[in-house]
């Protein structure tokens, strides 16, 4: 090919649609585990975070809920992903090579947002109640997002309200496996975009890099960050999955948990939007505990088939990730 303005805007424009051939192609599920917000500076605060309320009869006047605001601040990061394709590649029309490489580019970035979710989650497991520790994700509160110590919740200058409320079974000997209640608008992760994902071509025959180096360089870039939602809509366990009990153990767990002022927060109140999020070594367990009719070792006998209680409770998502 000869290299020429209209020659290198043709080829890259041809990488756009080999980039976005790519980018449609594989699942993505972090809209759906966390509340996806935009951020108009470098960092944005969540003071709503833990903030709830409760109807009471109105007998005189308003009587104003001493909420407590939280100062939780998620700060966004610059993240990047460049290939080079070095001049006389082009030249000598060998460019179709590159192919395959654009195309997984548009597939790392759809699915970046999804990596990013999920490292935040190990980040959490391997950090349980530790606070100070590198890489520990805190919650709103100021306390490790799984606690198997507890979150405190009560009112506002009232400790006779207090009480702590655990999110997390860290006794088992196993891989972690989750139950995440997506139901509402407030979810269990945030996801904070500042500036979407863009590509960036740098095809200009007087690039600095091409002089120096023969090399057009093509990438995607863009300024984001996670962070953590409401603790209460997540719960950690490492006991074995293919024993049922423990399924329910969790879900009855995660039904005691109380919001900020100390009343029931109606956790899987709503079966639609649950979600068992395992790792590929636990995939086989849950879907005999959310797609078989019958299951084994619940409740009467732990030999005898029985009806399965749990089938359809939540809906199954294996992540590599979490490997």
């Amino acid at each position: 090919m000869e290299i020429s303005i209209g020659n290198l805007n043709a080829l890259f424009t041809s990488f756009d649609v080999i980039f976005q051939r790519g980018f449609e192609e594989p699942p993505s599920y972090y809209a759906r585990l966390a509340t996806v917000t935009r951020s108009a500076s470098a960092q944005t605060m969540y003071p709503w975070l833990g903030q709830t309320t409760k109807f009471r009869e109105w007998l005189g006047n308003r009587a104003v809920q001493n909420l407590e605001a939280h100062n939780y601040t998620i700060t966004n990061k610059d993240f990047e992903d460049t290939i080079e394709i070095n001049r006389n590649m082009i030249e000598d029309d060998q460019y179709g090579i590159f192919e395959p490489v654009i195309r997984n580019l548009g597939w790392d970035t759809k699915v970046h947002p999804d990596t990013l979710i999920f490292a935040s989650i190990m980040n959490a497991v391997n950090n349980i109640d530790t606070p100070s520790a590198a890489g520990a994700q805190l919650a709103y509160d100021g306390v490790t997002f799984f606690s198997h110590v507890g979150h405190p919740v009560g009112l506002k200058n009232q400790a006779s309200t207090d009480s702590l409320n655990p999110n997390c079974d860290n006794t088992g000997s196993g891989p972690f496996w989750y139950i995440l209640d997506c139901s509402r608008p407030i979810r269990p992760f945030i996801f904070q975009m500042r500036r979407e994902y863009v590509t960036t071509r740098m095809n200009s025959v007087t690039d600095e890099q091409v002089f120096t180096n023969r090399v057009y360089r093509y990438g995607v870039d863009a300024r984001c960050a996670t962070g953590m939602g409401l603790w209460q809509l997540a719960y950690a366990s490492n006991q074995d999955l293919t024993n049922p009990v423990n399924y329910g153990a969790a879900r009855a767990a995660m039904r005691k948990i109380k919001s900020d002022n100390g009343y029931p927060f109606g956790v899987l109140s709503n079966d639609k939007g649950v979600i068992l999020l395992v790792p590929p070594a636990l995939e086989e367990a849950g879907r005999q505990l959310l797609k078989s009719d019958f299951m084994v070792g619940a409740g009467a006998s732990s030999t005898v088939s029985t009806t399965n209680i749990w089938k359809s409770s939540a809906e199954l998502l294996v992540s590599e990730y979490l490997s």
